[in-house]
C-alpha cells in the first residue's frame, strides 16, 4: 500500500463548529497510521493509529464520511512491513547520559537565568521571553 490521500465530508455538523462539507483532509500512509488537517478557523493536525479511529472519533454514526481522493493501491509487494500488533513494545531512549545532571526541561533551558523559579544571575536583564 502507497500513502492515500482523503478527505472528510460532513453532512451534518453535531458539535456546531466545524460546519457541513469539506472539514479536513488527511493522508493515510504505509502503516495505517493518519495524518488529519482540519479546515477552518482554528486549524490542527492530528495523528491517528489509523482510519478507523478517525471514523470513531469523527464520523458521528455516519455525520461525516471519508472521501478517498486517490484509489486503494492495494499492498505494496515490495513492501515487508511487520504488522504493529507483533512488534515488542520500545520505551523512549535515554537522551541523557548518567554522568551530567538531569536538566527538568532540555529543550526550553535556560541555564544561564537560573534555574525555574529562582532569581536569574546578578547584572543580568529582567526581560525574559516566555516560549
Amino acid at each position: 500500500m502507497s500513502p492515500r490521500r482523503f478527505r472528510l465530508i460532513r453532512h451534518h455538523d453535531v458539535s456546531g463548529v466545524s460546519g457541513t462539507g469539506p472539514v479536513a483532509e488527511g493522508v493515510q500512509f504505509t502503516d495505517g497510521a493518519v495524518a488529519l488537517r482540519w479546515y477552518g478557523d482554528y486549524p490542527t493536525t492530528t495523528v491517528w493509529d489509523g482510519i478507523d479511529s478517525v471514523v470513531a472519533i469523527h464520523g458521528h454514526g455516519g455525520a461525516t464520511e471519508v472521501e478517498w481522493i486517490d484509489p486503494d493501491p492495494g499492498p505494496d509487494p515490495d513492501l515487508k512491513l511487520p504488522p504493529r500488533e507483533v512488534l515488542p513494545p520500545r520505551p523512549w531512549p535515554d537522551l541523557h547520559s548518567a554522568t551530567e545532571p538531569q536538566d527538568p526541561d532540555p529543550l526550553h533551558s535556560d541555564r544561564e537565568l537560573g534555574s525555574y523559579g529562582g532569581a536569574p544571575p546578578a547584572g543580568s536583564s529582567s526581560y525574559r521571553v516566555f516560549r
